[in-house]
């Protein structure tokens, strides 16, 4: 019986306002590279996919230095300028998605985590994500709701590893059989719940919800 629902923050609750793309190029524009969007969403898909398949759960947790190496592979790839003050232009990247506004809701969020409360389910959130996220979340009532929240940075390990979950159980009160999560990512979030012997299931959006997910977990 599932008793805590835990969800990912991003592509399963979250998503960027904006193409990462189009901001990326936008904050370069005013610091005088003249970047292209499609190029600078491209390079960013790639840099991110390379951290994912080669980093992810072995190279410590993202946070500030990790993607510090995702924006600047997206850039040097695209030609960046020798003289780009490229220090300058990631801190106000990475200050830039801090910030509620960078970010929205998916449609059906709000009343899919209300609905699963008022089953008697727990609802928490795990992340592989830095304390940005709790900034982000202040911006969205629903964040009220989610108890425990954990972030891959504070606690020093990210999913897939199983350590995330026995401290997410930990923090719930619960046993492994009693957990499930809902996630984007079938390596980080899938291989990860399963390995930890958790229920999973996945968003496969804009085909899937999360009304489809939590019809696969019975709920």
């Amino acid at each position: 019986m599932i008793r805590a629902l835990f969800f990912d923050a991003g592509g399963t609750l979250l998503t960027p306002a904006e193409p990462v793309g189009r901001i990326y190029a936008r904050l370069a524009q005013a610091r005088g590279w003249r970047a292209r969007e499609e190029e600078m969403e491209k390079g960013f898909r790639a840099a991110w996919k390379k951290r994912r398949v080669e980093g992810m759960g072995s190279d410590g947790t993202l946070g500030r230095e990790g993607w510090r190496k995702i924006v600047k592979e997206s850039a040097m790839g695209l030609g960046m300028p020798a003289d780009f003050p490229f220090e300058d232009y990631f801190s106000e990247v990475y200050d830039y998605f801090a910030r509620p506004d960078a970010w929205q809701d998916f449609p059906e969020v709000d009343e899919v985590i209300r609905s699963v409360r008022e089953k008697g389910v727990r609802v928490g959130m795990i992340s592989n994500w830095d304390p940005r996220l709790r900034r982000v979340l202040g911006g969205f009532s629903w964040a009220g709701l989610l108890d425990p929240i954990l972030i891959s940075e504070e606690c020093g390990v990210e999913k897939p590893h199983v350590s995330l979950f026995r401290r997410a159980e930990e923090e719930a009160g619960l046993k492994a059989e009693e957990c499930a999560l809902v996630g984007d990512d079938p390596l980080s979030d899938r291989a990860g719940a399963e390995g930890a012997g958790w229920r999973c299931a996945l968003v496969e959006r804009p085909y899937r919800g999360l009304w489809e997910a939590l019809g696969e977990l019975g709920l």
